[in-house]
């Protein structure tokens, strides 16, 4: 079993933040490629494919933002992506009347639910980042960062050298030793030269000086005999440079002269990859005078700080001062782990096919075999095009105005108490916190598939300093306002009923009034909410093509759709049991087996980060603060179930942690009423109207109180109208319906 985020963070140890995760499954449900339909071959639905589209209604249930791309003028000359304040269109000539969504984020945003409920791969997660520790002076006694820090980076096992390079590449030819040390601490009050920079100097820049010293006085070179190198390190004052300097000492480095005796003994070759990913992250101190912008400390004779573990010849630690930046390195050799590290093998394997790659196709790596290196996507989502608004589309009201949003700073993963699993025996105490120097998959793994908690249909979504606000991160946006309906198709070809059943399952929740989807920009501050209903039409190929037309209109193949509800209804029912049938027994409930999708645990999770009809505070789905700090007792980010207020439904299975868990039982499959189906068309009356809410009398004189945003207008009280049911409650009466054209 991977390990499990502990299920109840005590409330003084709490984090909060506007995202949390659905988490990682035990394993994959994996394809065998030969399963898979040939792709110039026409499947009837008799063989269980399905050919058709599915007609869809997105409304938006908050402002919603998609930037626009570059002209040929504007990439011409060199635009900014964040100067860019259209929302996307395709028209340039009505592009304020006519807004539109792109295919590719419909597309986007449909894959990665697919991924999540079908329990596919994680494998788009990139591994470029490499990870370095970023709180060297935490307290080891109390921090399980500062245990792990100070294992590799403390006084007594810090070493001083310089760097040189050869045919072979960099090596560190260690300084002599004096009383066991290779360098000493020089306090800057004890130091009169004439060039040294004081910390606290406006200009202040870390400095090497050639000195030579006795043991109490430090002067320019060649008035004492001994020979030095004087090291002073960056002044800790970050962006502020009004307030004074916390450092006090500099660093004084002996000179070489194991080197000249015997060059050969003394060299300790730099590992390559430990080099690699130094340069690849460096900081931007790293980049400024006086080191290099692509190589940072690595210029020969420079002097050089370093760990190096006992018995071994090689260096993977080092840096500019004896308290120098080090890597995660959880295999402590100083090469630095990435987040892809925490991710199972087998829930990145490339080479395994799933059902998200089933559906929307691949391309791979060119190290992958040839026959597995590319598959077409068999779903094609249009561009979703603007037909309606409730009462105007711009969120400002008028469309030559934008606002500027909040400050949205990139994903840290390097916090890492809202990133990585902390287990049960963490206790969300800060000394026993697991982190990226931690051993992946043993002991920690990622949260998982990251969403953002929505925030009703007007969130707080403008920088407080409105069209005052300056900065180079601000930037300025025109998004639509809640209300506004697009109609958009996913052409589909050969499915499987399992695969359909996928697609309709979340288009079921997405027609739900409890849930919402999110798509676009500004996702932490509560915008890109949207509701989706939909129609499916199934194709028929060979009726399609055995005549031309019907009657006086096309034949089309979609002429008959009398038992299309029964159909979607089918494929939805063998793609929850397929799911169910084939997940790792870990991921089922504790005590039982699950037998529909929504009583598996992590899909729970997905659905509690959906819920758009019980918003959370604002407080709780906020940032927390850097002023008064928020992080420095590293809270820890609960799950969904915890942070919903609903521990209770926490039923993941732990594992036999006390010796005493019952066996799973198979359940029996609940039975549905027959009388409704999804997607039913039923006669209904209109009882009252207030505002957007509509009151029906469906059949058997059952009442519902919907939201109409866009047809409440053009409703009167006592008209008889067509309703939909867009959910069933497990007895299989009517939970929700909506207006039918």
């Amino acid at each position: 079993m991977l390990p499990r985020h502990l299920n109840n963070v005590p409330d003084n140890k709490k984090a909060k933040a506007p995202y949390n995760f659905v988490e990682l499954p035990n394993d994959i449900i994996k394809l065998e490629p030969d399963s898979l339909p040939q792709q110039n071959t026409y499947y009837p639905q008799s063989g269980n494919r399905y050919t058709g589209k599915i007609e869809c209604t997105l409304t938006t249930e908050s402002p919603l933002y998609i930037r626009c791309g570059f002209t040929k003028e504007e990439f011409e000359c060199g635009a900014e992506s964040k100067d860019l304040l259209d929302f996307f269109y395709t028209q340039p000539e009505i592009k304020n009347l006519k807004p539109v969504i792109p295919g590719s984020s419909l597309r986007g945003m449909l894959r990665t639910l697919v991924e999540i409920i079908t329990f596919s791969k994680i494998d788009r997660v990139s591994d470029k980042q490499r990870l370095f520790f970023r709180a060297v002076a935490a307290n080891p006694s109390k921090d399980s960062l500062g245990q792990a820090y100070k294992k590799y980076v403390e006084p007594r096992i810090i070493q001083a050298g310089y760097l040189k390079k050869d045919s072979q590449g960099w090596y560190i030819q260690p300084a002599i030793s004096h009383n066991g040390s290779t360098f000493a601490w020089v306090r800057e009050t004890d130091l009169n030269l004439a060039e040294l920079k004081k910390f606290d100097d406006a200009n202040y820049c870390p400095q090497y000086i050639d000195v030579s010293y006795t043991k109490v006085n430090i002067d320019l070179p060649g008035t004492h005999q001994k020979k030095g190198m004087l090291v002073t390190s960056g002044n800790m004052k970050q962006e502020n440079q009004r307030q004074a300097s916390p450092r006090r000492n500099h660093c004084l480095i002996f000179e070489c002269l194991v080197f000249e005796a015997n060059p050969e003994s003394a060299k300790l070759r730099i590992d390559n990859i430990a080099l690699e990913h130094y340069r690849n992250s460096l900081t931007d101190f790293q980049q400024q005078t006086p080191f290099d912008k692509d190589w940072g400390i690595l210029q020969e004779k420079r002097p050089v700080f370093y760990y190096l573990p006992e018995g071994s010849n090689t260096v993977g630690f080092f840096g500019q001062s004896p308290n120098f930046r080090i890597p995660y390195s959880p295999q402590g050799n100083g090469q630095a782990t990435t987040v892809v590290d925490f991710i199972p093998e087998d829930l990145k394997n490339a080479l395994v096919i799933d059902l998200a790659d089933a559906i929307f196709g691949w391309i791979k790596d060119e190290n992958i075999p040839t026959d597995l290196r590319q598959r077409g996507s068999r779903v094609f989502i249009s561009d979703a095009n603007y037909i309606s608004a409730e009462n105007d589309i711009w969120y400002t009201g008028n469309s030559n105005d934008t606002i500027i949003p909040k400050i949205l700073s990139e994903p840290k993963p390097t916090c890492f108490q809202h990133y990585l699993v902390q287990p049960a025996e963490t206790k969300a105490d800060k000394s026993q916190l697991k982190h990226y120097a931690s051993q992946p998959i043993d002991k920690t793994i990622i949260r998982g598939h990251k969403l953002y908690w929505h925030k009703g249909s007007n969130p707080d979504i403008e920088h407080p300093d409105g069209d005052n606000a300056t900065g180079t991160q601000i930037t300025k946006i025109k998004p639509i306002k809640a209300g506004v309906s697009f109609t958009f198709k996913i052409h589909l070809e050969n499915l499987s009923d399992i695969e359909l059943g996928a697609i309709l399952w979340i288009l079921k929740i997405a027609a739900n009034p409890k849930y919402c989807l999110s798509l676009g920009m500004g996702k932490p501050l509560g915008m890109g909410a949207v509701k989706i209903e939909h129609e499916l039409l199934l194709n028929t190929r060979d009726n399609r093509y055995s005549q031309l037309f019907n009657e006086s209109k096309w034949l089309t193949g979609e002429e008959n759709q009398s038992d299309t509800i029964s159909k979607s209804e089918a494929c939805i029912e063998a793609f929850e049991k397929y799911i169910t049938d084939n997940i790792h027994p870990d991921d089922h409930p504790e005590g039982e087996n699950a037998i529909k999708l929504d009583e598996i645990p992590r899909i729970q999770m997905l659905l509690l980060m959906l819920q758009c009809d019980n918003q959370l505070s604002a407080d709780d789905t906020r940032y927390m603060t850097i002023e008064p700090n928020e992080y420095k007792d590293r809270p820890v980010l609960p799950t969904p179930f915890q942070v919903m207020g609903v521990p209770e439904q926490d039923k993941r299975r732990f594992g036999n942690i006390n010796g005493n868990v019952p066996k799973p039982k198979k359940r029996d499959a609940v039975k549905i009423s027959p009388k409704f189906l999804e997607g039913q068309i039923l006669d209904a009356k209109v009882l009252n109207i207030k505002g957007v809410e509509v009151t029906y009398e469906l059949p058997d004189g059952v009442k519902k109180t919907i939201k109409e945003h866009k047809k409440a207008n053009f409703l009167e009280e006592g008209q008889t109208i067509k309703v939909k049911i867009t959910a069933l409650k497990d007895d299989g009466s009517i939970k929700y319906v909506k207006y039918h054209d």
